[in-house]
């Protein structure tokens, strides 16, 4: 339990850290923004790189990959079907009953306790998350609120995602059994030192962002919390019921798989959200939205620790 606790003391002190850093004004929005492109655009794919590459591949992954890619399209419907109770009808409540924060802050949460060695355990939920992120979830947000329709940008985005390039070139190194030059080839192995380097760099930066980005409106808390409340019973509702009768019959007997994919579902929206909200929509959606972010972001990782704390304690080792 030691351990556990040693692990898990960093993740409170590194967002505590990014918070004095905002409210001493130590670093400028501005910054902080660069900040976060860099390690999405750099450390992240670099992670994700290395974790593809080095994986063991597994048929049933492929499936897993398959069956979250439909839990999340069937969040989606469940949350129209939602929207039309008066009572929490609201044109948001489709987009946050589905989609997460995957990359901001599973892989650092996953990681920082369950170590980078097993983030292939998490790491396949994210291939179906940008699947669905990029070719669904947005352009329904662009088609809910402005109109728009899918066209060729999409895909060119897609393609264009560092963190979709670093998993395609992962996986094609791993399926052609070409990993193994990053061991036995000086200059590839020099690269490899290097995508380390980088690599380790994306938890505790990502960890600080996300002190840094905590704040709340307080004039639309209410509304903030119910649409909170939608997401999290509705998403573990479905998540479990989707584990319990197709996910436990792909993979079995895997603790590690467990605990990622409760990691998974307790996420909180993408931090993009309010920025795709306001960008289509307008600003009251968008401050409602990082409202329901930040207030999740708060949720998932107390949620998370008192999991580990609880359930994991000893039975990591």
């Amino acid at each position: 339990m030691g351990e556990i606790i040693s692990k898990v003391i960093p993740i409170f002190l590194l967002i505590a850290l990014g918070y004095i850093i905002k409210q001493k004004n130590l670093v400028k929005q501005e910054s902080m923004d660069e900040f976060k492109n860099g390690v999405i655009n750099i450390a992240l794919p670099a992670l994700l790189f290395i974790t593809f590459r080095d994986m063991t591949l597994k048929k049933e992954y492929f499936l897993v990959i398959f069956v979250v890619f439909i839990l999340l399209i069937i969040l989606y419907i469940i949350g129209n079907l939602l929207n039309r109770i008066k009572s929490i009808s609201h044109p948001l409540v489709p987009f946050i009953v589905t989609s997460f924060t995957f990359g901001l802050l599973g892989i650092p949460l996953f990681s920082s306790v369950f170590g980078v060695e097993n983030l292939e355990k998490i790491s396949i939920f994210g291939v179906a998350h940008e699947f669905f992120i990029w070719f669904i979830f947005y352009t329904l947000l662009k088609m809910k609120f402005n109109n728009e329709r899918f066209s060729i940008d999409t895909i060119k985005g897609f393609l264009n995602s560092p963190l979709i390039i670093s998993i395609i070139l992962g996986l094609l190194l791993n399926i052609m059994k070409l990993e193994k030059i990053f061991f036995e080839n000086t200059l590839f192995m020099g690269v490899d030192i290097t995508l380390n380097y980088l690599s380790s760099l994306a938890t505790p930066i990502i960890l600080i962002i996300i002190g840094f980005g905590l704040k709340i409106n307080k004039i639309y808390i209410k509304q903030s919390m119910k649409l909170f409340l939608i997401r999290i019973i509705t998403i573990l509702i479905m998540g479990y019921i989707f584990k319990i009768f197709i996910i436990n019959r792909i993979i079995t007997n895997d603790p590690l798989f467990d605990y990622a994919y409760f990691t998974f579902l307790i996420l909180p929206p993408p931090y993009s959200l309010s920025i795709f909200v306001d960008k289509y929509a307008n600003r009251e959606y968008s401050e409602i939205a990082n409202n329901v972010v930040v207030i999740h972001t708060i949720a998932c990782i107390t949620i998370f620790v008192l999991f580990v704390l609880t359930f994991v304690g000893e039975n990591l080792y």
